[in-house]
């Protein structure tokens, strides 16, 4: 009787631990969930911090946060272990400002009917209360290039106009819902002075008019609504203009205005608007600081510096014979040159803490531009910091990423080598507690780089040509393929100077990039799509600043 009890409660056992593993195979019919969430990186050296580090030093990753960090550190029984003898451990970086996450909508119509002096908000580019959650795709490709970069959270902007909407900061994960990588929702109120093509506001005057009426609308509308919250007798209902709600938190100082900036003038046009209207100011994607300094540092504003480098100008070779009119020109690009690789070493120099924003380059060029900084001046310790602590700080985060702490959110870079050395290579990746093992990739002979790949779509020389309102533009775009992503620069047959192309992105036979070239003194953007059918290549360029668009083709070069 007692052998049948026993016999029955093992098999009572057995059929509930069968359903465990049927539903478990049930909520994963991929079958590519991880075996375990738990992980141990043993024998690391441990950079827990911009010039703090530790050797043979062990991290436990369990649920998605650090467990322990330490030479005596208990492992879990279910860890998966990793030998990581001869590799560093870092906090994985996070990146101040960018599109990363983000699709670019469809423009808005001109209206028929348009009133310019006052046009309806959407076409104007005013929709604060809008959030970059609605344009974040989990398949964007710029997600998985900035992970094997070395980064673990983005400060996604949405696309658009004046006032186009909120950031919000992102895990650069693998998921199945948007939701998922969202690590804090509408996080900072996103500005630009870009205007609404052919109305107001269309030019610098006129947004900066434009935000100044806004958020004196939205204090009266919030003065209203408070006071009627208190008391409602004898007040009119308040109106609910979501354009002045977004602003509330704005005004209540719980939420940061971030400025996308670039030029010096950009820059000080959004202080002097944060000195005159009092709102908490981010100034992101500067690319022109180094005559800021001193305002930057009396007002104690945070800045997140572009990582987007200009090409290093090629010199007349020795023995050229050139005017002094060339050699002068030639000498003020190197000046402008060695101005702009060195700022970042200038604001260190001055104690301003600064990030670093992503915005307008590839995943495989972060590296590349970070080295030349450093080759000019900015010390390895600040340049962590810039892409860590400095940056955790900057966006509220610092009590959950930046550094390598017991308790923080799990997002860790593993190197081959110390990160700021020449060959070194990221060999794991943790984000939000996930596993991302990369292969190591042997040292290249004779460049890292291809314009005609073999066997490549894309990789090569394309003839292109459209139609603008000056006539028939032609010239080639040049696609070279880097460590599994696409750089590429536009040639013109006028003899316009070459254009880098920036978001390069093919993926199902769709590529799309953009451009952006001086016209006059006024920044233009350039953004074609299109679709790449073996040697041909149809899409369409689009101008946001004036509403225009018109078709292109090109042909690639079979030579």
């Amino acid at each position: 009787m007692k052998l049948n009890k026993i016999r029955f409660q093992l098999a009572v056992l057995l059929v509930l631990c069968m359903s465990h593993v049927v539903a478990f195979a049930q909520s994963d019919p991929s079958g590519e969930s991880a075996v375990t969430s738990t992980y141990a990186l043993t024998n690391a050296t441990v950079v827990t911090a911009p010039g703090s580090q530790l050797t043979n030093a062990t991290v436990v990753v369990k649920n998605g946060l650090i467990m322990g960090v330490g030479s005596n550190v208990s492992i879990p029984a279910d860890a998966q272990v990793i030998d990581a003898s001869g590799l560093y451990v870092y906090a994985a970086f996070i990146d101040g400002m960018s599109n990363t996450g983000a699709e670019r909508p469809d423009n808005p119509e001109r209206p028929r009917d348009l009133f310019t002096p006052d046009p309806p908000n959407d076409y104007a580019g005013i929709t604060p209360e809008r959030s970059v959650v609605d344009q974040l795709s989990i398949e964007n490709s710029a997600i998985t290039q900035m992970r094997e970069a070395g980064f673990g959270i983005s400060n996604a902007a949405p696309y658009g106009r004046m006032l186009p909407g909120s950031t919000s900061l992102i895990m650069l994960k693998d998921a199945d819902h948007v939701d998922e990588l969202v690590l804090e929702k509408d996080n900072a109120l996103y500005a630009q002075w870009v205007g609404a093509p052919g109305a107001y506001p269309g030019n610098i005057l006129g947004m900066m008019a434009k935000w100044r009426n806004l958020y004196t609308n939205a204090v009266n509308d919030k003065s209203h609504a408070d006071m009627f919250a208190e008391n409602p007798s004898g007040l009119p209902r308040p109106t609910n203009d979501r354009v002045s709600m977004a602003f509330y938190p704005v005004l209540t100082k719980d939420k940061s205005v971030m400025f996308d900036v670039d030029g010096m003038l950009e820059v000080r046009r959004a202080m002097r608007l944060q000195g005159d209207l009092g709102f908490k100011l981010i100034v992101a994607g500067v690319e022109q600081s180094w005559t800021l300094i001193d305002e930057l540092k009396s007002t104690n504003t945070p800045i997140f510096l572009s990582l987007d480098l200009p090409k290093e100008p090629k010199n007349a070779k020795e023995g050229d014979d050139i005017s002094e009119e060339v050699e002068a020109l030639e000498a003020r690009r190197m000046e402008f040159y060695n101005l702009h690789v060195g700022q970042a070493a200038e604001l260190e120099k001055a104690g301003i803490k600064f990030g670093f924003s992503a915005k307008g380059i590839r995943g495989g060029d972060l590296k590349k531009n970070l080295t030349t900084m450093i080759e000019h001046g900015l010390s390895e310790d600040a340049a962590l910091a810039a892409l860590t602590t400095n940056a955790a700080d900057i966006l509220g985060i610092s009590q959950i990423a930046g550094t390598v702490q017991t308790g923080k959110v799990a997002n860790l870079m593993v190197t081959s080598a110390p990160y700021f050395t020449k060959d070194s290579q990221v060999r794991y990746m943790f984000v939000d507690g996930e596993k991302y093992e990369y292969e190591k990739k042997e040292a290249k002979k004779g460049g890292n780089s291809s314009a005609d790949a073999s066997g490549d779509a894309l990789a090569g020389t394309w003839n292109y040509s459209f139609e603008s309102p000056q006539g028939v533009s032609e010239g080639t775009f040049v696609f070279s393929k880097i460590d599994g992503g696409y750089t590429g620069v536009m040639t013109f047959n006028d003899g316009q100077p070459d254009s880098d192309l920036r978001d390069v992105s093919f993926r199902n036979g769709e590529l799309s990039f953009n451009l952006e070239f001086d016209a006059g003194g006024q920044s233009i953007v350039l953004n074609v799509t299109g679709a790449v059918t073996g040697s041909t290549f149809d899409g369409t360029i689009t101008v946001d600043q004036f509403d225009f668009s018109t078709p292109i083709s090109a042909t690639k070069d079979g030579k």
